[in-house]
C-alpha cells in the first residue's frame, strides 16, 4: 500500500513532467489565433474551368522551425476562388506564411503563376483573426 505522502509526492511529478516541453512543442498545440483569406486564380485558369483548390497548399510555421507546419488547415472552393482558413495558430509569436497555387494552375504561356503580394511573416494577437488575401498572377 502506498503511503499519502508518495502518492502526492508522484501526482506531482507526473503533472509537472507532462506540462515541461520545448518551445517548439508548446506552439504545436496550443494557439487560439486565425488566418484566412482567398487567393484568386488568374483569368486565364477560369476562362479554362480549371480553378480546382485540390493541390493549393497554405503552410503556416514559426520562423524558427519553418517545416514544422502550426495549426489546422482548411481549404475550399468559393466562387473560382479558394477560401482557406488556419486555426489554432499560437499568438505573439512570429509565423512565416507559405501558399502554393495548384499545379493545374497556368497561364496562357503555360508557366505557373506568380503571387500578389508575397506570403510572409505575421504575428497575431490573442484570439486575433488575421485576413491575407492573394492573386495569382500571370505575366
Amino acid at each position: 500500500m502506498l503511503k499519502p505522502g508518495l502518492t502526492f509526492a508522484t501526482a506531482l511529478l507526473l503533472t509537472t513532467g507532462c506540462a515541461s516541453g520545448t518551445g517548439a512543442e508548446r506552439l504545436e498545440r496550443e494557439g487560439n489565433a486565425s488566418l484566412t483569406g482567398v487567393l484568386i486564380a488568374p483569368p486565364s485558369v477560369v476562362r479554362h474551368g480549371s480553378t480546382s483548390c485540390a493541390g493549393v497548399r497554405i503552410h503556416v510555421a514559426h520562423v524558427s522551425e519553418p517545416a514544422r507546419p502550426l495549426g489546422n488547415v482548411m481549404v475550399k472552393q468559393s466562387r473560382e476562388r479558394c477560401l482557406y482558413v488556419v486555426s489554432n495558430l499560437p499568438s505573439e509569436a512570429e509565423l512565416q506564411v507559405e501558399v502554393s497555387p495548384a499545379s493545374g494552375w497556368r497561364c496562357d504561356d503555360g508557366q505557373a503563376p506568380t503571387l500578389k503580394p508575397k506570403p510572409g511573416v505575421l504575428k497575431l494577437h490573442d484570439y486575433e483573426t488575421a485576413t491575407r488575401d492573394f492573386r495569382a498572377m500571370c505575366g
